[in-house]
């Protein structure tokens, strides 16, 4: 059995994993992190919620500058008789930029988006509390998804 699990070890060593969140030496994925002010609800969570989870990365040096733009855009779903919406759906798109404190460095720029579905209820401002909830939930969402976006860029960079 001894032999069975070293050999997997080994087997697993030579196959080039690296685990994306578990850096040499105990060094941080991404690395400090200063999320600028975003626009809107949306943005307000957002920021909240990615300085939340990035403090973890911060380790007293120059942190980088994250820069994002969000697009929202709600589609109506599942149409009644009297062609007023049942459901809709909120997609969230972050444009960022995310610039290193060295001079010259190279920048990074990409795209996180999201999507969350909600009920449009029948009360006369049910729908604008069900778009709030949905708002917010889209950009707890996305912060997590940030966190990943930004830890795999940031390996492909050391990689590369």
């Amino acid at each position: 059995m001894r032999v069975l699990i070293a050999s997997l070890t080994l087997l697993l060593a030579a196959c080039g994993f690296q685990p994306m969140y578990a850096q040499p030496q105990g060094a941080n994925a991404i690395g400090p992190v200063a999320v600028s002010e975003i626009d809107g609800k949306a943005g307000h969570v957002l920021r909240i919620e990615l300085n939340r989870i990035l403090a973890v990365e911060n380790d007293g040096s120059a942190p980088m500058d994250l820069r994002i733009t969000l697009v929202e855009q709600v589609t109506p779903l599942g149409i009644r008789r009297d062609e007023s919406a049942t459901r809709a759906e909120l997609r969230l798109t972050a444009n960022y930029v995310l610039t290193p404190p060295q001079p010259g460095a190279r920048v990074m720029r990409g795209s996180v988006f999201t999507v969350v579905t909600y009920d449009i209820p029948t009360a006369a401002f049910g729908e604008i509390s069900a778009q709030d909830d949905a708002r917010e939930r889209a950009a707890e969402t996305m912060a997590q998804r940030f966190r990943s976006e930004l830890a795999l860029r940031m390996a492909q960079a050391r990689a590369g």
